[in-house]
């Protein structure tokens, strides 16, 4: 895919053929004659014409609270807690779902102290129900076979081999309680910036242990506590054959795009940890 240069209303992807196509004074295709659709009506024209395979447009003034806290919501129940893994010793595993610890050769050239961290680390993703443990003396008197379960599989980011640091990541699940503010601009990630408050009504389902639960109150409030939040979100479309899977054509999302290298790099969701008053669940 390569980018088309970024225009006052739109940023748009197309393909290679198609790369001057999202200048708004390019010629487009002709637009073909298709049964009336309110969704695609509201698409921008290089979607429609299939000049584009993404567009990320600019948020309509008109929008309704109702569409921007729905969007934000979405955002705050997914954000990702993260929980890296430690330095490990693994042999070689054919398969990428197993991995084989050896907390006896991490003690003898690392310490003692730091094998029994990482083990501990470890068994704290045993009790969450991300990993499956069982000694393995036949490979070493210190060697542990970890395996991933499939909520662990599901959670997983990067990997032990390379690449990015291997972390298990789950939902945040909070609520947003209230949007308080909503301005147009140009932001790193969208024109609509917008803040808000957030609780959570109970600890994440996933996060069962009271390690996990400390871990996650090091960074956000606790149950029943509000914190403040902000975000800035843009709205996307694309073209019929390359939407996402469980992704809505045209719905609010944030999205901080590299004009360099020509792809989305993540968002500017802010769960800040600044808490505000105690909040009763519901």
């Amino acid at each position: 895919m390569v980018a088309g240069r970024v225009v006052p209303r739109l940023v748009c992807v197309g393909l290679v053929l198609a790369v001057t196509a999202c200048a708004l004074d390019a010629q487009l295709p002709t637009e073909p004659v298709l049964p009336a659709d309110p969704i695609f009506a509201r698409m921008p024209r290089e979607i429609r014409t299939g000049a584009a395979d993404m567009v990320i447009e600019r948020v309509d003034r008109n929008i309704s609270r109702e569409e921007v806290s729905h969007a934000v919501q979405a955002l705050v129940q997914d954000a990702p807690i993260c929980f890296p893994w430690p330095g490990l010793w693994l042999d070689a595993s054919d398969r990428r779902s197993v991995y084989f610890a050896r907390f006896d050769l991490m003690a003898r050239d690392w310490g003692a102290e730091v094998a029994a961290e990482s083990r501990r680390r470890m068994q704290e993703f045993v009790d969450l129900g991300f990993l499956a443990a069982r000694d393995r003396p036949d490979l070493g008197p210190g060697a542990v076979e970890y395996s991933l379960t499939p909520t662990g599989a599901q959670f997983l980011h990067g990997s032990p081999y390379g690449g990015e640091r291997p972390s298990f990541c789950g939902p945040a699940q909070r609520r947003v309680v209230e949007i308080t503010s909503m301005q147009f601009g140009d932001f790193n990630c969208g024109s609509l910036h917008v803040g808000f408050t957030h609780v959570a009504d109970d600890w994440p389902t996933w996060a069962r242990s009271e390690a996990a639960r400390a871990r996650i109150s090091a960074t956000l409030p606790r149950p029943g506590v509000q914190a403040t939040g902000s975000v800035s979100l843009s709205r996307q479309w694309f073209r019929r054959g390359a939407l996402p899977p469980g992704t809505e054509n045209g719905a609010l999302h944030s999205i901080c795009y590299d004009n360099t290298h020509q792809r989305v790099v993540g968002d500017d969701l802010e769960l800040s940890p600044t808490t505000q008053t105690q909040a009763s669940s519901h």
